[in-house]
């Protein structure tokens, strides 16, 4: 397990959940600009599990407010359940100005795949520690 694999877990086991940062066009919906279908079907199937062991998802999203509805109602319908959107899904000490907290980025245009490894093994890991 890498390094930043066990900080992940340490963290999940410490405070039982996770704040997961998702991004949204290209990232667990298919945009125009690339054609990356798999990342988004692998995206979504581990944000699915995260968030079942123990995460809050969070969109965090250069879109505007005004497509927030459509996020959310297309997050529903592939059984995606946010916390927010471009907000701490919880209060933290810290995070208030500007830039959201995450234990975890998921992000098409920054290192998606090594981030879907970190989660995926993070993941089995917390599987294992739960049972």
């Amino acid at each position: 397990m890498n390094i930043y694999t066990e900080r992940l877990v340490k963290e999940w086991r410490t405070h039982g959940k996770i704040v997961l940062s998702v991004d949204f066009d290209s990232t667990i919906y298919l945009y125009p600009t690339i054609d990356n279908q798999k990342d988004i079907d692998r995206t979504i199937r581990l944000v699915q599990l995260a968030h079942a062991i123990g995460a809050y998802i969070v969109i965090f999203t250069a879109s505007e407010k005004e497509r927030f509805k459509f996020i959310q109602d297309y997050c529903d319908s592939i059984k995606i359940p946010i916390s927010s959107i471009n907000e701490n899904p919880i209060d933290l000490p810290y995070g208030k100005s500007g830039k959201i907290f995450y234990n975890l980025n998921i992000c098409d245009r920054s290192g998606i795949f090594e981030s879907l490894n970190i989660l995926e093994e993070a993941i089995n890991e917390m599987q294992k520690y739960k049972n």
